[in-house]
């Protein structure tokens, strides 16, 4: 499989690299991973209808019965779909086949590569929404990466009052009525990220907080580098995209080349 040609027809990425702040590469196919280099592919679920049957090819018996169990034929196309383009995107790296990719289940149920593989180094994060997916992939550090669609008509409320923190939830109600759901998916984003790159749990929303740094997220220009003065400390980007979607990248800030 090209899997080459495939990213050029169907997924983008950009590349974004910790300590620089200025515009980052969008490219169709990148190199190989550099030092303190993150790679961020984004993809849409139509663009990608057209090679399913490709796909579908590369996936692991576990997976295909996996996509049997889902109710809808049409989550069971999708799953199929994110599986087998981030199995094309990791055969990028590790200059495998896609079929041939190994995973182990890591922490809290998070997907990695086998530690014992020639790989190892190279660490990725997904997550999608019904339209798109996101999958970030980095080197010797933890990585965690979370897409959603902001939705103005989303009740979040009761929500921020899980998950938001006191300092953030007065940040929030000095915010224009109308812009606070932003806000409120902002910040959800990124301590999502967070707990996809450490593995832990939901429990973790309450311990992260984004309150001196959320301005700079909300007004700085698209892609633009954060510190995360957390427990462990992580270095956060924030894009939007046309259709209404946010995605956060967080890489750890204490590990590295």
């Amino acid at each position: 499989m090209h899997t080459d040609n495939l990213f050029g027809d169907s997924v983008q990425c950009t590349v974004l690299e910790i300590g620089q702040e200025d515009p980052l590469t969008v490219c169709r196919c990148p190199p190989g991973l550099e030092k303190n280099s993150i790679h961020v592919w984004s993809a849409r679920y139509r663009d990608l209808e057209r090679h399913f049957r490709i796909l579908s090819d590369v996936i692991s018996q576990q997976e295909q019965e996996t996509a049997s169990t889902f109710r809808r034929s049409a989550d069971a196309k999708k799953y199929v779909i994110r599986r087998g383009i981030v199995r094309s995107i990791l055969a990028h790296y590790t200059r495998h086949t896609p079929e041939m990719i190994a995973f182990i289940t890591g922490k809290n149920g998070k997907p990695e590569l086998d530690p014992q593989g020639a790989h190892a180094d190279v660490s990725f994060s997904l997550s999608h929404t019904s339209e798109m997916m996101l999958i970030g992939v980095t080197k010797k550090r933890r990585i965690g990466v979370d897409i959603v669609k902001m939705d103005p008509s989303y009740k979040f409320h009761d929500s921020a009052e899980y998950l938001l923190t006191p300092a953030e939830k007065v940040f929030l109600k000095s915010i224009e009525p109308a812009l606070r759901y932003q806000v409120f998916f902002r910040i959800w984003a990124a301590k999502e990220a967070v707990i996809k790159a450490t593995g832990g749990t939901m429990a973790l929303m309450k311990t992260i907080d984004l309150s001196e740094i959320i301005e700079d997220i909300l007004f700085y220009p698209e892609y633009s580098m954060n510190y995360l003065d957390t427990p462990p400390p992580f270095f956060l980007w924030q894009f939007t995209s046309e259709s209404g979607h946010l995605g956060a990248i967080v890489v750890d800030a204490g590990r590295g080349p």
